[in-house]
Parts: C-alpha cells; sequence; structure tokens
C-alpha cells in the first residue's frame, strides 16, 4: 500500500498540464457549471410556474364566491380574472389581469386595451411559451377552448389554425366586430431566447342561446406587448 498523500495523485496530474491543456480544462469546468446552473433555473421557473398556479387557482375560486378583493399572495400586483380550459388535450390555467413581467412570470395574462373573454371585439391572452402556453402548440382548428370568468359567466370559443407573425405585426384587431379571443405566445417553441415572432390562435365565441348577458370587465394592458 503506498503512504503517498490521498490529494498527491490529483496534485501531480494537474502540475503534468500544459497552460493550454489548464485553460482548456478549466473552460469544461466552467461550462459544465454554466449547465448546471441554467439546468436548475429551467427547473426552478417550471417549478415555479406550476405551484403558483395552485395558489392562483385558490384566489380564483374564492373571487368566483364573491371575494372580489381576492389576491393569489399579498403583495401581488396582479388579481385572477378567469380560467381557460382546452378540454380536448386536458389543460388548463388561472389567467391574470395586466400582462407584466411579474403576471407573465406566473401564469396567462389578458392584455391591455382588449375587452375581457366574450365582449365586443379581441380579447387578447398571452403567456409564455415553456411554462403557461407550451400546450398551445398541440391546439388544432375546430378545438373548443373554455372559458369561466370571475364573475361565473362561462364562454366557449371555436379555435382556427394556428399562425406566425411579428410581435409589432400580429394583425389583431382589439375593436373587430364580433366577439373573438386571441391566445399568443413565442416561436418558436423550443428557443432558448427571446425573439420577434408570435405564435396566435385565433378563436370565435360559439353562440349559445341560454348564455347569460355579458358584463364588462375592467381592462388593465395595453397592445402590443413584447414580454411573453
Amino acid at each position: 500500500m503506498s503512504d503517498k498523500p490521498e490529494n498527491e495523485g490529483r496534485d501531480g496530474f494537474l502540475a503534468r498540464l500544459s497552460a493550454l491543456e489548464t485553460v482548456v480544462l478549466a473552460g469544461i469546468a466552467l461550462l459544465a457549471l454554466a449547465g448546471l446552473m441554467l439546468v436548475g433555473k429551467g427547473v426552478y421557473m417550471k417549478a415555479k410556474a406550476e405551484v403558483s398556479q395552485v395558489l392562483l387557482k385558490r384566489s380564483f375560486e374564492a373571487q368566483l364566491h364573491g371575494e372580489t378583493d381576492a389576491k393569489p399572495w399579498p403583495w401581488a400586483d396582479f388579481s385572477t380574472e378567469a380560467e381557460i380550459t382546452a378540454p380536448r388535450i386536458g389543460k388548463t390555467a388561472v389567467v391574470l389581469s395586466g400582462a407584466s413581467g411579474e403576471a407573465l412570470a406566473f401564469g396567462p395574462a389578458r392584455l391591455a386595451n382588449t375587452p375581457a373573454p366574450g365582449e365586443l371585439g379581441t380579447s387578447v391572452i398571452a403567456a409564455h411559451r415553456d411554462t403557461h402556453f407550451r400546450w398551445l402548440k398541440d391546439v388544432e382548428p375546430g378545438d373548443l377552448l373554455v372559458i369561466t370568468r370571475k364573475d361565473g359567466t362561462n364562454l366557449t370559443f371555436r379555435a382556427g389554425p394556428g399562425r406566425i407573425a411579428r410581435w409589432d405585426e400580429s394583425g389583431i384587431d382589439a375593436d373587430a366586430s364580433g366577439r373573438h379571443l386571441a391566445l399568443a405566445t413565442c416561436w418558436p417553441f423550443d428557443a432558448t431566447e427571446q425573439g420577434p415572432l408570435r405564435y396566435i390562435v385565433n378563436a370565435e365565441l360559439v353562440a349559445s342561446p341560454d348564455q347569460p348577458k355579458l358584463s364588462v370587465l375592467e381592462n388593465t394592458a395595453q397592445l402590443p406587448v413584447k414580454s411573453f
């Protein structure tokens, strides 16, 4: 058995490296560390998105029961105002008021100066492609999208084909005649950085003879937005 100290082998290995080899080894170590940090950040963001939806769901249910000032947590600068469900693919998410950076970190948000879902015009809901609207790519033409508003109104929209457009050339008209819904997220879905393109799914309200009279909800954001 050798009596050499345990770390002598490692020290000897490092001593035999040339200056270039040492730099390369250090670079590999830094890349590995950066990779671990990026993976950790991605896992953290996805975990935060999932956990926050639990709290948002609780807040939204409180609003449905008449608690108008219910917030998911005391310091939130937004409130819940609707829930969107895509029944065919089994996806659902609570929609927030105001598409601020903080709001979009926790869930889909209705854009500003666009009407509430079901009102005259085009209601626009945006979310991040890697969390809450990752499923948007799976929505097919003809799929039904169900919106439950905080006033208890249930609305059904029929999706059209998805399309790709620049964020500043979306073609969305908030004042269009009829009652429309537009869901928007960044594109492409597998990109790691934000770009100028958006993936948009337009939908039309499905008329129902027993649908209650729609009430106007307050608008809290503005078009266009870049930060989703």
